[in-house]
């Protein structure tokens, strides 16, 4: 979100509050996927991470006539997120690896809104790209799918999906050209 979308956070906790479901929808819209990849970070699991996203904003929803008691929604979401994913890692005995240690002069919650605006700059590149690629790009280099089961998935020849990578990467690469984060990971894909 930019700035000015995030001054007007307020506005749509007084909207959510009120019951208005294109405000929830915008929130829900907006932060998403943003939500899914962070708990997806801790769970490993791809159907994990979206009924923990899609629980918390349920409760949001649900605990909306609570929302005054909330001063910063988006920091709300990723603390009730990731301790979602905490709980749910608890409940199927996997251990996660915090090495926060490495991070003494980034306080958590700074962490949480790095990660929350470099995931910000992926998908505003990622809406540039044609629908195809995008699709392609998401389930290749985000899910981590082989060649071949995108290929079946979309029904698509396997050289097609191959060029379709190929190039949903250089479109995001000439998009981020002023990110060298991203380049340097784009590179090694």
């Amino acid at each position: 979100m930019k700035n000015n979308e995030i001054s007007n956070l307020k506005s749509f906790k007084t909207l959510i509050k009120k019951g208005d479901k294109n405000a929830f929808k915008i929130i829900f819209n907006t932060y998403y996927k943003r939500l899914y990849l962070f708990s997806l970070n801790y769970v490993e699991d791809k159907y994990a991470a979206e009924e923990i996203v899609e629980n918390v904003l349920l409760k949001l929803w649900q605990k909306r006539n609570k929302l005054d008691k909330i001063d910063n929604l988006k920091s709300y979401l990723y603390t009730m997120v990731r301790n979602a994913s905490l709980d749910y890692i608890k409940k199927e005995k996997k251990f996660i690896r915090l090495d926060l240690e490495k991070h003494d002069s980034v306080t958590l919650k700074d962490q949480f809104i790095i990660e929350e605006e470099t995931y910000a700059v992926l998908f505003q590149a990622l809406d540039t790209l044609p629908s195809k690629c995008r699709k392609v790009f998401e389930l290749s280099c985000l899910e981590g799918l082989k060649y071949k089961d995108i290929a079946e998935d979309l029904q698509i020849s396997i050289n097609t999906v191959k060029s379709q990578r190929s190039r949903a990467i250089e479109l995001l690469k000439s998009h981020l050209k002023n990110h060298p984060f991203f380049q340097i990971l784009l590179a090694t894909l």
